[in-house]
């Protein structure tokens, strides 16, 4: 799944826009992070510029089991700024009861926790958005260049070689390209490039690049 990558969310118009979207969940420019608000609770991870592995990132997840109410409450009183709802979240003391605390005082049935992320594959933005498509087929090989394909969808007849499953899909081999870079390989097989980590082929690929690659968006939402 790609995940779109939005400029902000500061104010009412944004916040209704990204909630009424299909799916709520979109990467955060400024502040850096990831927002979801599939449910009746609105979960932000704070991410840092150079985040590679998302295990290491603060999850905070805000609002109430019987309705979106409790979350939407405290964003209207944030006046709809993101900044300003994790600027609050980063000052409570989780070490002792916040319901307590008198900024989370906006709905009845608000409560709001923090945890460790347990997603891996959350990584930072500002890795994605370095990557952008390509519009002629480089000489030579590079890893960079399979990030940018991968990354825009520029590939056809793709065929998995291995069975592990860290690489079930084509956006979790991204995201290991991304984050551990050491020991890939890259192999042409005619019209194809085969792609090996430590001697095990993990799949195979044709690369699609035409004219109209110069437009296509990178994970990005305006």
């Amino acid at each position: 799944m790609k995940i779109p990558i939005l400029k902000s969310l500061e104010s009412q118009r944004q916040w209704l826009t990204f909630s009424a979207q299909e799916t709520a969940y979109a990467y955060i420019n400024s502040p850096l992070s990831l927002v979801d608000f599939q449910s009746s609770f609105l979960q932000i991870t704070a991410i840092d510029k150079n985040l590679r592995d998302g295990r290491h990132a603060t999850k905070f997840s805000i609002g109430s089991k019987k309705s979106s109410e409790a979350a939407w409450a405290l964003i209207e009183s944030c006046q709809w700024s993101l900044r300003k709802v994790l600027a609050g979240l980063h000052a409570l003391d989780f070490s002792s009861n916040v319901r307590d605390n008198s900024a989370l005082n906006v709905h009845s049935d608000l409560s709001v926790r923090q945890f460790f992320s347990k997603d891996k594959c959350v990584i930072s933005p500002l890795l994605l958005q370095q990557l952008s498509p390509l519009s002629t087929a480089p000489k030579t090989w590079y890893l960079n260049d399979i990030k940018r394909l991968l990354s825009c969808d520029q590939y056809s007849d793709l065929k998995w070689l291995t069975k592990q499953s860290q690489f079930n899909t084509v956006h979790a081999v991204l995201l290991q390209l991304i984050s551990y870079p050491e020991g890939w390989r890259i192999d042409r097989q005619k019209n194809y490039l085969v792609l090996s980590l430590k001697n095990t082929f993990i799949l195979r690929f044709r690369p699609v690049i035409d004219q109209s690659s110069e437009a296509m968006a990178l994970l990005q939402k305006i």
